[in-house]
């Protein structure tokens, strides 16, 4: 038995030293001032704690749980016997049957495990002969055909009952569910060595990551390294060679083989000791994934910081998929993370904290600032209004929360948003994925960004209550629908050029025509750039779309 420091260091061994942690127990580890020892006895059968820390995290995003998880209503239509399995039950039972059981049954990475699994049914067999049942011709309908239609609705669900039985033997769980975190978490943060790699010869995976993590670190604990003429770059304890280097991480390093001319007098500096290659293997663990996107908070004050900061994020991750599983839960997490470590008065608010998101195959990293952090935690109610917004344009989709956090993160306004909102709204363009009050939001959260970020006189809450106001009554003094989208088109163009002049030209003009005095807010137009455009978008969203009575004194 032998006593292991692992200390903290950049943010990708970070990440792995929570991920080991995560995977091992935090029971398991003594926590020091810059890091944490473990004892060899750890390390015993680590590949199963490896891969059931990552089953049990990500166990709704899985397909081998989506196979499962229809077990509850199939239950439950037996215990009814059918009687209100209806037309909807039947194209969910055929959804299921052709996207999941078929679909994945049939895969490269579940009949890879097969042979591995111990269980006496053919799934390669059950998911090439899944196809739907009940198919209604034209005039048919469901009542008629019911009798009929149940009858090969109890055969399916007897093979069904087969598919979820052995998905859930031990087996079916330890080698399918470790297929699915493989492609879906693990590939995101290291590739083609273990059971990555295309040439391995070792079909399970479970021993191939203990051969090629697990066994060197033993060997090396136990050998004599006082002729070990090299270090690790990493800890900077001896190394016997160069063979192990950082290339195997995504996005990291490069091939030494075939590229030395990168390195200082061509001599590799990248290599790393199996203790620290074992560390970076287990990122996975320590970043939160949801789909294609990923997030580690690299709040490195501490390890006990590191470990509460991104295991709340995973907890508000976690929670959120309850619901349902989106990209966007990634940020809401981290917000929810900061605004409760805020309310709560952690070290983390006094400190300036780096974020890593993983997104499209790459990294990308943000500095939050204690100004970005106080931001996040002003404008908590209007993000909570965000969170199921979307935009649609240029034929994708993308959610407008995670475009306003993003926007935060790297210390931009949202007016050039918010023009682009103002403008789909005004020229009716298909995007029923937000409001105007949406746009009220966004507003309210850029004047928690000027005034955090920028130093500016601000315009209050309550002066956009009265530009919002001024707005319903300017809007209501129009009879024609048609001049009033003239007027907006008008103050959107100045507004996106920044000429106040002209701005207020178009106001001048249009409060002569309704005989109405001009308000004193537009006086306030020509302090400065920010304030002009808080003034005006306000002005153009009141006129654009209702204005609540109890809000800011109209009639919606």
């Amino acid at each position: 038995m032998t006593d292991i420091r692992v200390r903290l260091d950049d943010w990708q061994k970070n990440a792995g030293c929570v991920g080991f942690i995560n995977i091992v127990g935090k029971e398991n580890v003594q926590l020091i001032e810059n890091g944490f020892c473990f004892n060899s006895t750890v390390l015993e059968d680590f590949a199963t704690k490896y891969f059931d820390y990552l089953i049990e995290t990500y166990k709704p995003t899985l397909s081998w749980y989506k196979i499962i998880a229809y077990k509850d209503t199939l239950e439950k239509h037996e215990r009814e016997n059918f009687e209100n399995f209806d037309e909807k039950d039947l194209e969910r039972l055929n959804t299921y049957i052709i996207d999941v059981c078929k679909r994945y049954l049939t895969s490269a990475s579940y009949k890879a495990s097969y042979p591995l699994i111990k269980y006496d049914f053919d799934m390669l067999e059950a998911g090439k002969q899944s196809k739907a049942i009940g198919r209604l011709k034209k005039r048919e309908t469901f009542e008629e055909k019911k009798t009929e239609i149940l009858e090969e609705v109890r055969e399916a669900y007897e093979r069904i009952k087969q598919i979820i039985a052995y998905c859930e033997s031990p087996e079916g769980r330890k080698y399918l569910a470790a297929k699915n975190v493989i492609y879906t978490i693990v590939k995101h943060a290291w590739d083609s060595v273990s059971f990555l790699n295309p040439q391995t010869k070792e079909k399970d995976v479970y021993k191939d990551f203990e051969q090629y993590f697990i066994a060197p670190v033993i060997e090396y604990l136990e050998s004599d390294k006082s002729l070990y003429k090299l270090t690790c770059c990493s800890c900077e304890n001896p190394v016997k060679n160069a063979s192990e280097t950082l290339s195997f991480l995504n996005k990291t390093g490069f091939d030494v083989n075939r590229k030395n001319s990168h390195a200082w007098d061509f001599i590799n500096d990248l290599i790393i000791c199996p203790v620290c290659k074992l560390i970076y293997a287990c990122i996975p663990a320590g970043f939160t994934y949801v789909y294609s996107q990923g997030m580690f908070v690299n709040a490195n004050s501490s390890i006990e910081e590191l470990l509460r900061t991104n295991n709340l994020i995973k907890m508000e991750v976690l929670t959120l998929n309850r619901a349902s599983v989106r990209e966007v839960n990634t940020y809401s997490a981290l917000v929810h993370a900061f605004q409760k470590q805020d309310r709560d008065q952690f070290r983390l608010q006094t400190e300036d904290v780096q974020v890593v998101r993983y997104q499209n195959e790459t990294y990308r990293f943000n500095i939050l600032s204690k100004n970005t952090l106080r931001i996040l935690n002003q404008s908590e109610a209007e993000l909570s209004q965000l969170l199921h917004t979307w935009v649609k344009e240029n034929g994708e989709t993308y959610s407008l929360y995670q475009k306003v956090v993003e926007k935060l993160f790297n210390n931009e306004n949202m007016l050039t948003l918010i023009h682009k909102l103002l403008v789909y709204k005004a020229t009716k363009t298909e995007n029923p994925g937000y409001q105007i009050r949406h746009i009220d939001a966004l507003i309210k959260i850029n004047q928690h960004f000027l005034g955090g970020i920028l130093t500016m006189n601000e315009v209050t809450q309550d002066e956009i209550k009265k530009i919002k106001g001024a707005a319903w009554y300017f809007k209501k003094g129009y009879d024609n629908p048609n001049k009033v989208n003239g007027v907006s088109y008008k103050l959107l163009n100045a507004l996106k050029i920044g000429n106040r002049d002209e701005f207020m030209n178009v106001i001048l003009n249009c409060y002569a025509y309704l005989n109405q005095q001009v308000p004193q807010f537009f006086n306030r137009v020509f302090e400065n750039e920010e304030t002009f455009k808080t003034i005006g978008y306000s002005f153009v969203a009141g006129i654009i779309g209702p204005v609540e009575m109890n809000e800011y004194g109209g009639k919606a």
